[in-house]
């Protein structure tokens, strides 16, 4: 495969990860450094530098000489990752609420809404997805909050992506967008406890369907 000669390592972490989302990369797989360098036909400095980034990521749990391995997910695993994301987002709301932002998140969090609408059904939804709650821990000017946010919905969006059925999918889509809808007409009647209550709602939906596939 040939690669732009411009961070190497930033595109190679982005190929990888991608593979890993989509599932073309399985749980629990070995990475090889010497298959990665052929892959990508670049040296072994690139690629050590990927395998980091994606260990820093919670991806990757265990790093060799020789390579690294894929993380392996268990139930209780992804149940903690979606509480601990739950949380996470609960807080960026109560500090984005205190903070008197409701009408700029109101109308950002509408902005995302129309386009994930249009990519419902499409790998693109999920991206529509991250955005959508990031909102919330972004308003709360919390860098810390944001950076554990990126850090586990990373591992919460290879577990939802892994398990939603392709004949279900949709259906599980659009509750999603209802619920989405239904918080941001909480946040609009300026009802943060009903916000709150709403998220949790929503990732119940997530923890169904861990529990129905792990």
């Amino acid at each position: 495969m040939n690669l732009v000669k411009k961070s190497l390592s930033d595109q190679i972490y982005e190929i990888i990860k991608k593979d890993i989302l989509m599932g073309r990369i399985a749980f629990g797989d070995n990475l090889v450094n010497r298959d990665l360098k052929e892959r990508f036909d670049v040296s072994s400095t690139p690629v050590r530098d990927a395998i980091h980034r994606l260990y820093a990521d919670g991806l990757i749990e265990s790093i060799e000489q020789t390579g690294a391995k894929v993380i392996s997910f268990t139930l209780p695993f992804a149940l903690d990752v979606n509480e601990i994301l739950m949380y996470i987002v609960k807080s960026g709301m109560e500090s984005s609420f205190r903070k008197g932002n409701q009408r700029g998140m109101v109308k950002d969090l509408q902005e995302i809404m129309k386009h994930q609408i249009e990519c419902i059904g499409s790998d693109a939804y999920f991206d529509y997805d991250y955005k959508f709650h990031k909102t919330f821990v972004e308003y709360s000017g919390n860098s810390r909050l944001i950076k554990l946010f990126n850090e586990y919905n990373v591992l919460h969006e290879v577990l939802v992506r892994s398990f939603i059925d392709p004949k279900n999918g949709v259906e599980r889509e659009l509750k999603s967008i209802k619920k989405h809808n239904e918080i941001i007409e909480a946040i609009e009647a300026e009802d943060l406890q009903k916000a709150v209550q709403l998220n949790e709602e929503h990732y119940k939906l997530a923890e169904i369907l861990f529990k129905e596939n792990l």
